[in-house]
């Protein structure tokens, strides 16, 4: 009886001193609300990214959604197409350029005739016009015959240089409208819209029938490699956060410890809350500090998750 009520007493004791530590626990974190500088460790929100950062990706050409070959959460190889657009007048603009080329290469093969055309004739009013001045010099033609083949000669080496400009001005309109034709070869080849380079699509916005507009984003995109963590840490603790201090990670709203990591960046200023806030009023009037954590292992972190870090300042 007596061991009884001395287990009883101890356990009592127990109690009590749990009790005490606890309340002294409470207060030593209420007070470190007042005071950081007795935080050892302070805790933030982040979310998983590649180290690249995220890609918008868009398409060069306007247009309708004709297929989309990826989804949301697909893993993406350099190259494979992710959309494909109808380009029709792109493709009507390349057949008329094609047709017009044709037409301007006669006109130059016309120029062109006209050019040798007015050069044997050239070569033959100079032939002639040698014969009559071998004759005028014998006398037996007039000068005023000569005065009139010089005039001749002058007005065919005019029409000639006439020819020549205009079959130039043909072969320069040629070369600018092939020029034309490879830019809408171009554009309609751009009907399929391809992975610049390996990665994940997290998100994907377009539909088949919908538009896209040119150079407007339709799709996040996760290039393939190390992820880190983009967070904010509150402008109490920002000049307390340095780089190189140990990181460990969990999920929001548990305990368990899922990646570890050092804080490898912080933003030189403070500014606005805006990237962790999805509720109405989650966001406040106070500043907070860019970070980033360099993961030790990313243990399967999937990109856009959010999570909390718990930073060891001292």
């Amino acid at each position: 009886m007596r061991y009884f009520i001395y287990l009883c007493a101890l356990f009592l004791m127990a109690c009590g001193g749990d009790k005490k530590a606890a309340e002294q626990a409470a207060a030593e974190k209420r007070d470190s609300l007042s005071r950081p500088e007795n935080v050892n460790r302070v805790s933030a929100i982040a979310k998983v990214e590649p180290e690249a950062g995220l890609v918008e990706l868009s398409a060069p050409q306007s247009g309708i959604v004709a297929a989309i070959y990826k989804k949301a959460g697909d893993s993406v190889r350099k190259g494979e197409p992710i959309i494909k657009i109808d380009l029709q007048n792109d493709q009507l603009a390349t057949e008329i350029v094609a047709k017009q080329i044709l037409t301007q290469q006669a006109r130059a093969a016309a120029d062109a005739a006209n050019v040798r055309q007015y050069q044997a004739s050239l070569k033959e009013k100079q032939a002639e016009l040698q014969v009559t001045e071998k004759l005028v010099a014998t006398g037996a033609d007039t000068r005023q015959n000569l005065n009139v083949q010089q005039k001749e000669l002058e007005v065919i080496q005019a029409n000639l240089q006439a020819a020549k400009s205009q079959a130039a001005a043909s072969r320069a309109e040629i070369a600018t409208l092939k020029k034309q034709q490879q830019q809408a070869q171009i554009n309609a080849g751009n009907e399929l819209v391809r992975a610049k380079q390996d990665g994940v699509l997290v998100s994907m916005d377009a539909k088949v029938g919908a538009a896209v507009t040119a150079l407007t984003p339709f799709a996040t995109f996760a290039p393939a490699g190390d992820l880190i963590l983009h967070g904010e840490i509150d402008e109490m603790f920002a000049s307390r956060v340095k780089v190189g201090q140990q990181v460990t990670v969990n999920y929001v709203g548990s305990q368990d410890i899922i990646a570890t990591g050092r804080v490898s960046y912080l933003s030189p200023i403070l500014s606005n809350k805006s990237l962790f806030y999805d509720e109405p009023g989650e966001a406040s009037d106070r500043r907070v500090r860019v970070f980033k954590v360099a993961l030790d292992k990313d243990n399967g972190l999937l990109v856009n998750a959010k999570v909390e870090c718990n930073i060891q300042i001292n």
